[in-house]
């Protein structure tokens, strides 16, 4: 069963991606040769006017087949991608990341309606904590720590995880209506890591306040990744950090095994996690992901130049081949994981 959701979830963040590509490259006038869900050999496949339409056997990705896309020899069609104005190019490399945001948003509201909000605001100090924090009280909003805003628990929680142990940091609050800042606040040390020592407030929410809560939600969850994304370049976390689908179906498993009334919500939540990771993760520059070719079309956009075909052909060649290689070792690293 957890398999079964996971390749559904999958399905729906690649169909949606990919239909991104799709929709804004069709309306530009690029030749799409294929729209395809999978990767591999084909089970299924249909033509319907210019373009073919494709189901193949590993549920492990997609890909919308663009004429003159990452091709290592000029194109002169003039529907090719390659010869699309780079604002365009943009927009039609960007659409995929923006409809898996835009999932993201759309289930964090729907969860955020069913359950409420909770924001940085102070519900209460544990009768623990009060001998050990003695600045914050019940009904204080944290508008900001140093000079970062918050408005979510998770807000705090992310800006807490990145605390250095030793340096104080200034809350920004607001206690019946007046602001003010405490500048010599030190975080509380647990087995759990750096907490403020308060509990956080839920509160049960309209549509529109929990839209305006799946913005911040999605806006953290974006912050998560590029944080993490950085650690991972400067050595502060290694490589075994990283998970995979296998390691995704385990998560789901035990998710869908809790059984309570809140299953369904954790796996959505979950899912509204992984598809904004995966828009941002492809908005990396990096060879190879739709990032990549945005850094190009923006060389272009800037300096007039187009880059040589050959380049971003073998540019692309290359990080798609290193993807491959890290993909191989995140799913045999989650396999070793499910042995230990």
């Amino acid at each position: 069963m957890a398999i079964l959701i996971t390749i559904i979830g999958f399905g729906i963040m690649i169909i949606l991606h990919e239909l991104g590509h799709f929709i804004t490259a069709k309306k530009f006038g690029v030749l799409v040769h294929e729209f395809s869900i999978g990767m591999g050999p084909k089970i299924v496949s249909f033509g319907k006017g210019e373009t073919k339409y494709s189901l193949r056997l590993f549920p492990i990705g997609g890909y919308v087949k663009l004429e003159g896309e990452n091709e290592v020899e000029e194109n002169d069609n003039p529907r090719s991608f390659s010869n699309l104005h780079p604002l365009k190019r943009i927009i039609v490399l960007i659409s995929g990341a923006l409809m898996n945001i835009l999932l993201g948003f759309m289930i964090f509201t729907i969860i955020n309606l069913s359950v409420g909000i909770v924001p940085s605001v102070v519900e209460s100090v544990p009768d623990k904590m009060k001998n050990r924090q003695v600045y914050l009280e019940s009904g204080d909003e944290i508008l900001r720590l140093n000079n970062t805003r918050v408005r979510t628990n998770d807000d705090v929680l992310l800006f807490m995880s990145r605390y250095k142990e030793g340096d104080p940091i200034s809350i920004t609050i607001k206690r019946d209506g007046e602001k003010m800042t405490v500048k010599e606040f030190t975080p509380i040390k647990t087995d759990e890591g750096y907490k403020l020592g308060v509990i956080f407030k839920n509160e049960d929410s309209s549509l529109i306040k929990s839209a305006e809560f799946a913005v911040y939600d999605t806006v953290y969850i974006t912050k998560a990744v590029l944080y993490a994304v950085g650690d991972l370049v400067s050595g502060r976390v290694g490589m075994n950090t990283l998970s995979g689908p296998v390691e995704i179906v385990s998560v789901v498993d035990s998710v869908a095994s809790a059984k309570t009334e809140y299953t369904f919500l954790s796996i959505l939540m979950l899912f509204a996690m992984i598809t904004v990771n995966l828009g941002v993760f492809n908005l990396l520059p990096f060879p190879a992901l739709d990032g990549g070719s945005i850094v190009f079309a923006l060389y272009e956009l800037i300096t007039r130049k187009k880059v040589k075909s050959e380049i971003i052909g073998y540019a692309s060649i290359i990080g798609f081949v290193l993807l491959m290689v890290l993909a191989v070792f995140v799913t045999v690293g989650d396999i070793a994981d499910l042995f230990n």
